[in-house]
């Protein structure tokens, strides 16, 4: 059966159906109508591609209880949140940092100490970036982003457990991530 001739109902009822060939033809048809979008508004193409893999990933996660009426509208709006909500948090995740190198310094002066906080910064997003994505997502919405659990759970569509282990596993690779510098400043 060419899936390609089907309407977007059609594929979605298939995709319930746990057929994997409509879900690939459903990407292939609007994979690069949201990842222009994204690309346009973020100019970065690994960030737009990462965007729209999680986009489609919830997709088949969730298609089993995934209620979409307009496939086209639903994909559209669903970058435009993702972009939005990355900005954000890129944006609180920089003034964070801006508000520590500021603090810190002013903190730090005078002191013996080798360690600045420009280097702690730098360790903490290696570390934040050895973590899952899913895991680093919620732990920036978390952290930098000061959402609640039950916000995040919404705006990720995960449950507020799944939250809380996220942000467990961030907090342990983080603590053995940055042991040396947590020894360092006690």
């Amino acid at each position: 059966m060419d899936l390609r001739v089907l309407t977007d109902e059609k594929l979605l009822q298939l995709l319930r159906a746990n057929n994997e060939q409509a879900f690939k033809e459903i990407y292939t048809r609007y994979w690069k109508l949201i990842f222009d979008a994204a690309w346009h508004r973020l100019g970065s193409r690994e960030t737009a591609k990462e965007l729209v893999q999680t986009i489609f990933l919830r997709i088949w996660e969730k298609r089993h209880s995934i209620h979409i009426i307009h496939l086209q509208g639903y994909l559209k709006t669903a970058i435009k949140n993702s972009v939005v909500n990355y900005i954000e948090a890129t944006m609180v995740h920089k003034k964070y940092l801006q508000h520590v190198v500021h603090t810190g310094s002013a903190t730090c002066q005078g002191t013996e100490s080798a360690l600045t906080f420009h280097e702690l910064s730098q360790a903490i997003e290696k570390a934040i970036a050895l973590l899952p994505e899913k895991t680093r997502t919620v732990f920036r919405l978390s952290r930098f982003g000061h959402l609640t659990i039950r916000e995040i759970a919404t705006s990720l569509n995960i449950s507020e457990k799944a939250v809380e282990y996220h942000i467990t596993q961030s907090l342990k690779t983080l603590r053995l991530y940055l042991k040396e510098y947590l020894d360092i400043a006690l």
